[in-house]
């Protein structure tokens, strides 16, 4: 008997949740350092190329290097000859930091900084998306086995981060098959026997690049968006509700009038016929997201309820 780390599948998942629920880059940042040490990795940084309907391109960056590598990592364009980046672009496959793919002396001397850093030991996973994205998730340690963290935030609300790994007496679990490296074929994965990082890896990479996807949409939205007042965005924000503007007025202590004139102003701004197609358009442009609505007492919610029965 002897204590060893072991993989928890279901905290795994509640962070993958996380990760798809995200609508900023602060959750991002706050979830991947957990899930990241549950795949033994301590460093990441993800990278992404976007094509926007506009035209431009979006290439948001994430990471939690050393302040000074990262630093130095910009400055020498070090990302222009990276080795791991080059081989990641031309497959699907997760690309281990091998010495042998570091043959350049630009590359050797990357390859030696890094270490030094404290980078020693890494994968880079690649992700294409049917829309032409594209975006690698880089993880890497100073250690081949990394252990899990036991300093996660000790809030109520990250208790699943702190479960994501713990380290319980349990047998010697048998090994799996070896995984080697193709003969040639630097970079090519060789997880030893823990082939479920691979896998972990890969479907961690797959969401974080969703999710940084899904946040460069909604703000390339938001800037697209008309610009609507504070009262439309109320109304607004009740039609999606399902309230009828005589139940708004109440709501609001206005006119019916009052509703339908800042509605039909909405309208206009998003070019459509109907409340509710505004409504819808509004949501996903995200302007409603504080607009639900912002100054409703007790009394207002009592009024909605009433109204709604009337």
């Amino acid at each position: 008997m002897r204590a060893t780390h072991r993989f928890t599948y279901r905290p795994f998942a509640d962070g993958l949740g996380a990760l798809r629920a995200a609508t900023d880059f602060d959750v991002l940042r706050a979830w991947l350092p957990p899930l990241c040490a549950a795949l033994g990795q301590r460093f990441f940084r993800y990278r992404g190329h976007f094509p926007l309907p506009d035209g431009t391109l979006a290439a948001p960056r994430l990471g939690n290097w050393p302040r000074d590598w990262q630093q130095r990592y910009d400055a020498q364009h070090y990302e222009d000859i990276d080795p791991a980046l080059s081989l990641a672009a031309h497959q699907l496959t997760p690309v281990e930091w091998t010495a042998g793919l570091y043959t350049s002396p630009d590359a050797r001397r990357l390859l030696d900084e890094q270490r030094a850093a404290g980078l020693r030991f890494g994968v880079t996973y690649p992700v294409f998306a049917p829309s032409g994205a594209s975006g690698t998730l880089c993880l890497s340690s100073p250690r081949r086995s990394f252990p899990c963290s036991s300093s996660f935030p000790t809030s109520p609300s990250h208790a699943p981060m702190r479960r994501l790994c713990h380290v319980p007496a349990i047998p010697r679990m048998p090994k799996f098959p070896r995984m080697t490296g193709m003969p040639g074929m630097p970079g090519t994965p060789n997880f030893g026997h823990s082939p479920w990082r691979q896998h972990a890896g890969a479907v961690l990479a797959t969401h974080v690049h969703d999710a940084v996807w899904r946040i460069v949409l909604r703000d390339a939205a938001r800037r697209a968006a008309p610009a609507l007042t504070p009262r439309e965005r109320e109304c607004l924000a009740w039609v999606a509700r399902g309230k009828t503007s005589w139940e708004i007025g109440r709501i609001l202590t206005i006119s019916e009038h009052g509703v339908v004139f800042h509605l039909r102003s909405a309208m206009r701004k998003f070019d459509v016929s109907s409340r509710h197609r505004a409504a819808k358009l509004a949501g996903d442009y995200g302007l409603l997201d504080n607009a639900a609505p912002p100054n409703v007492t007790g009394h207002h919610l009592r009024v909605a309820r009433s109204a709604s029965v009337l």
